[in-house]
C-alpha cells in the first residue's frame, strides 16, 4: 500500500558572517541548489514521520553541517491528500484532495539554543447557519450595521500554536488532530444544539481555550479569523417571501474584516 506526504518546504539559513552582502565574497554562501538537495536527500535518509520532526531533521542538518551557519528556520505545509475509500475499504494507491484545513510547522533553531516549534492549521473555512448573533455595539453617526440576534457565521480561520518543551518522541500527529477537532468543537458546539456565538472574537476566544485546555504542551495558541459575510437575499422585490432560505456572500470591502489575536497559557 502506497503512503504519501506531498511538503512545501521554506528555508531560511544565517551565516557568521555577511560578506557576500558587503564584499561580494561568496566563499561561505550555501546555494539553494545544495539547500534543495539537502532535504530531498534527508527525507531518504531519515524519512517523514510527522512534518514537525522533519523541520526538527532540517535544522539540526544545516546547524551540525555547516560551521558557518548560526541559525535556521524551516516552514512546512503539508498538501492534505486523504486516501479514498470504496465501501469501507482503503485504496492502495488513490487519493483525494481534502478541503479540512492546511496543516503547516515552523521550525527555528540557533545553533546554541534549543529548537522552537509551532504547529498549525491554515485554510480552514468553517460556516454555521445559524446560533450566532452580534448585537449591542458601539453605534456612531456612521454605522450602518443592524444588530442581529440570528445571522449565518462563516469564517476561514489560520491557527498556530507555540510548544513549551518538545521533549522527544512527542505526538505531534496526534496533537494536531486534538487541535483541529477542539477548532471545530468550539466554533460549533454539540451537534444536537450547538452554541451561540455573540460575536466572532468570543469564537475565536472558545477555539483557543479549548486548545490550551485539551493539549498540555501547547503553550500559546494564534489565531486569525477572516470573516465571510452572507447577507439574506431580498426576495420580496420578485414578489416572494425569503424564510432565512436564499442568502448571497457579499464580495464588498466590508467581508473582508480580519481578526487577529493570541492567547498564552497562564
Amino acid at each position: 500500500m502506497h503512503c504519501i506526504k506531498e511538503l512545501e518546504i521554506s528555508v531560511h539559513i544565517k551565516l557568521d558572517t555577511m560578506n557576500e552582502y558587503l564584499h561580494s565574497d561568496n566563499t561561505k554562501v550555501i546555494p539553494t541548489d545544495t539547500i534543495k538537495n539537502s532535504i530531498e536527500a534527508l527525507a531518504k535518509i531519515r524519512g517523514i514521520n510527522t512534518i514537525e520532526q522533519f523541520g526538527l531533521d532540517i535544522c539540526d542538518h544545516f546547524l551540525t553541517s555547516f560551521c558557518h551557519v548560526v541559525y535556521c528556520n524551516a516552514f512546512i505545509q503539508e498538501v492534505p491528500w486523504q486516501r479514498l475509500e470504496k465501501d469501507g475499504t482503503p485504496h492502495v494507491h488513490a487519493f483525494l484532495y481534502s478541503s479540512e484545513g492546511v496543516r503547516f510547522c515552523e521550525v527555528e533553531q540557533s545553533v546554541d539554543g534549543a529548537p522552537i516549534v509551532f504547529s498549525g492549521i491554515k485554510d480552514l473555512k468553517i460556516m454555521k447557519t445559524t446560533q450566532s448573533g452580534f448585537q449591542n455595539f458601539y453605534k456612531d453617526k456612521y454605522t450602518t450595521l443592524p444588530e442581529r440576534r440570528d445571522r449565518i457565521l462563516s469564517v476561514e480561520m489560520l491557527i498556530k500554536w507555540c510548544y513549551g518543551v518538545c521533549p522527544e518522541g512527542l505526538d505531534y500527529d496526534c496533537i494536531w488532530r486534538t487541535a483541529h477537532e477542539s477548532a471545530l468543537d468550539a466554533f460549533a458546539g454539540p451537534p444536537e444544539t450547538g452554541h451561540y456565538s455573540p460575536s466572532y472574537q468570543k469564537t475565536v476566544n472558545c477555539v483557543q481555550e479549548y486548545i490550551l485546555e485539551k493539549i498540555p504542551q501547547v503553550e500559546e495558541v494564534e489565531v486569525i479569523c477572516s470573516n465571510i459575510h452572507y447577507s439574506l437575499t431580498p426576495l420580496e422585490k420578485l414578489g416572494l417571501c425569503n424564510d432565512k432560505e436564499v442568502a448571497r456572500l457579499l464580495e464588498t470591502l466590508d467581508s473582508c474584516c480580519q481578526l487577529e489575536d493570541s492567547l498564552r497559557k497562564e
